[in-house]
């Protein structure tokens, strides 16, 4: 996986270098295949260049794939997307004007995928993986229908302890009863994999709704987490009830923009999966402004890193 400042390889595959283009574009304004090409050429030099008889024409043929790949995101996020293909899909350019909620938060997935998330989460003071989880609370309500539906973050974006986590959970909810840890004694968990909390209420407030659990991961390292979240097993060990009248919903939530040749094995696995392209679609409806200002506060000072590389 190619993680900034260093230039994606001759490996990587089209979804990378997707992700490198829009952020040669974001740098320079624009990006052309021509450009593109060179980057490869430096890193093929390098590393991966014995035993391929016309490294140029390969390189070419998977930029075809890498456009059409860019033309899809577009069409996927709609008016989220800041980039756009010109000049018969040989160009990507930056939407440099366009500074709705939507483009900058793609701006920010786009980012907190090809940094280092481990050593790298922490710009201007705000710590990027805690921003996913603001992120997605509010994808996962207008989801699920934000007139009706609600949420809120359950992970470490949000302080006051395991324990009053849990019970805000429960009352929130109206089931669960209590926190009650099924091995007194062992101590309290950080927040168990659940990050974001949504569901749907009716008006008569009795047990039995539609209840969504989501995990979230920035980077690209977050395939082998899929399964880690398990509500059922969560609500057992954390509640005193035990359990909801209905399991809830199991959900993922990743800054990365999925593969399209493993999206149904990936979202097999994960259960409701938000990747980059399905958060930017349903991200609308802000009513915490100061997540924005701190989001496009990261992203000025995280874009540095892709900036010094890019020159």
């Amino acid at each position: 996986m190619f993680k900034l400042p260093a230039p994606p390889s001759a490996r990587a595959n089209v979804h990378e270098l997707a992700d490198f283009a829009e952020l040669l574009a974001w740098m320079r304004h624009s990006a052309s295949i021509r450009e593109i090409l060179a980057y490869l050429g430096q890193s093929g030099d390098n590393e991966y260049n014995q035993g391929v008889d016309d490294e140029d024409d390969q390189n070419s043929d998977v930029l075809d794939e890498v456009m059409g790949e860019i033309d899809r995101r577009g069409k996927a996020c709609g008016a989220g997307y800041p980039f756009l293909l010109d000049l018969n899909g040989t160009v990507v350019r930056h939407q440099v004007a366009d500074n709705s909620d939507r483009a900058d938060v793609y701006r920010y997935l786009l980012l907190s995928t090809r940094l280092n998330m481990n050593t790298e989460k922490v710009h201007d003071g705000i710590d990027g993986t805690t921003l996913l989880e603001e992120i997605a609370a509010i994808a996962l309500r207008c989801y699920l229908g934000h007139d009706r539906a609600q949420s809120f973050v359950f992970g470490t974006a949000v302080s006051g302890g395991f324990k009053n986590k849990i019970n805000k959970l429960c009352r929130e909810i109206g089931e669960g009863g209590t926190f009650a840890n099924i091995d007194p004694g062992t101590g309290d968990a950080n927040d168990d994999k659940l990050d974001a909390v949504a569901w749907v209420p009716f008006t008569d407030r009795r047990s039995g709704k539609l209840v969504v659990f989501c995990q979230c991961k920035t980077g690209s390292n977050w395939r082998d987490h899929l399964t880690q979240l398990q509500p059922d097993a969560f609500l057992y060990r954390w509640t005193s009830e035990r359990c909801y009248s209905l399991t809830p919903v199991r959900a993922f939530c990743v800054s990365e923009s999925a593969q399209q040749s493993e999206w149904k094995g990936l979202s097999g696995c994960a259960g409701l999966l938000f990747d980059r392209l399905r958060v930017v679609d349903f991200f609308d409806h802000v009513e915490n402004g100061d997540l924005m200002v701190r989001l496009r506060r990261w992203n000025t000072a995280a874009a540095m890193i892709a900036r010094d590389a890019m020159d």
